[in-house]
């Protein structure tokens, strides 16, 4: 069983690192760690898609034959796929199945949408998110059109808005809605 780490790695939304910790018996276990800069600004899909990737390179350590550091190998591209996740360099239709920089993209009718569907419902969110995100990740998000889609999950969590100051965007406190039966 893996230990599951947030880490503020620059550059990246999360990794595997093999026998990375270990126990005072000695126990050795692995890290996949993720970076929570990238939940406030990344889909809930593309926050599951990276750790599914991290999954498949435990897996790959464990059961199969993983390739020098860093690098994504053909078996790691077929379990990805395998899971509903295509391995691509430049994580759209036609990029190289392998390398060292590698991302993915969702499988149409694959077996990570269909799990990912069966999660994401109502009842079920990522509920915690960096209120600081870094500059460049809110950036890009609002360049890409991403922060849309998460705009009802921080009304939710009671973000009313996004501000700037001092160079530094931050999201907001909004009034939470009274969800009680009593006055206050």
């Amino acid at each position: 069983m893996p230990l599951l780490h947030l880490q503020r790695e620059k550059q990246t939304y999360g990794y595997f690192s093999p026998e990375r910790f270990v126990n005072s018996q000695g126990t050795r276990t692995d890290e996949i760690a993720m970076n929570p800069a990238y939940f406030a600004v990344c889909p809930p899909e593309e926050i599951m898609q990276t750790l599914c990737h991290e999954m498949c390179h435990l897996w790959q350590h464990h059961f199969g034959k993983p390739g020098r550091r860093g690098y994504h190998n053909k078996e790691w591209a077929d379990f990805m796929e395998a899971i509903g996740l295509m391995p691509s360099s430049t994580g759209a239709p036609g990029g190289a199945r392998t390398g060292d920089k590698m991302a993915d993209y969702a499988i149409e009718g694959g077996r990570f949408l269909e799990a990912y569907e069966s999660l994401m419902t109502d009842d079920y969110r990522i509920s915690w998110m960096d209120r600081f995100p870094s500059r460049e990740k809110l950036m890009a998000a609002i360049a890409n059109g991403t922060t849309d889609e998460m705009a009802g999950d921080l009304s939710i969590m009671g973000l009313a808005g996004i501000s700037v100051e001092d160079g530094e965007i931050t999201f907001e406190p909004g009034e939470r809605p009274n969800k009680s039966n009593r006055e206050k």
